[in-house]
């Protein structure tokens, strides 16, 4: 069984990815997932063969590709996680004021987001659109799909009884709170750079 986590970026993916690994799946996120996808000009070519090394796969790649991942995988289970959408926005800005996007990362925010900048009108409308495209795909098969607001507090319970694993004798995982990423070394060196007004540069 493979398990795709469809939601979109800081909606917990992270925390949902490590809590995924403490279940016994082999669960990769962004540094694995970027690769899923090439886009051609012809459209977007997969590769099949990541989806065959793993169980389970997170963030905005897999999110771009569940039509298809549904389709390849007949019996997969997919989570989409949620979050407070105007919590969710303040979170979503700092990650552009991250610095610059590379190509592939411009190019897939385009087509999730209808933007490569921070445009708080066109998030707020992808990240209603997105969620709402998820459940009417599984309308007909509400098994397969489980949604997730882990910063309201659910965690092992839906998942596990999702997923027919036990619940592990440990906290679930949050990992890079808002917080915690405004206190990391990369995120301090970008914010250095813009109050010189020098923009971390892009691939």
């Amino acid at each position: 069984m493979k398990v795709f986590c469809i939601g979109l970026s800081k909606t917990g993916t992270t925390s949902l990815t490590r809590a995924l690994q403490l279940l016994g799946f082999d669960a990769v996120h962004w540094y694995a997932t970027r690769n899923a996808f090439v886009y051609t000009d012809h459209g977007i070519a997969v590769d099949w063969a990541l989806f065959e090394r793993h169980d389970a796969f997170a963030d905005t790649p897999i999110a771009r590709l569940y039509p298809e991942l549904d389709a390849r995988y007949p019996g997969s289970r997919f989570i989409l996680t949620l979050r407070d959408p105007q919590a969710w926005l303040r979170s979503f800005a700092d990650q552009f004021a991250e610095g610059g996007l590379d190509a592939f990362s411009a190019r897939l925010h385009r087509d999730l987001y209808g933007t490569d900048s921070y445009d708080p009108e066109l998030c707020a409308a992808a990240f209603t659109r997105h969620s709402g495209a998820v459940r009417a795909h599984f309308r007909s098969r509400p098994e397969a799909l489980l949604e997730l607001d882990i910063g309201a507090g659910q965690g092992w319970g839906p998942l596990c009884e999702f997923l027919g694993r036990p619940a592990p004798d440990v906290p679930f995982p949050h990992r890079f709170r808002r917080a915690e990423r405004r206190s990391s070394p990369g995120w301090k060196v970008a914010e250095m750079l813009r109050r010189l007004g020098i923009a971390p540069a892009g691939d």
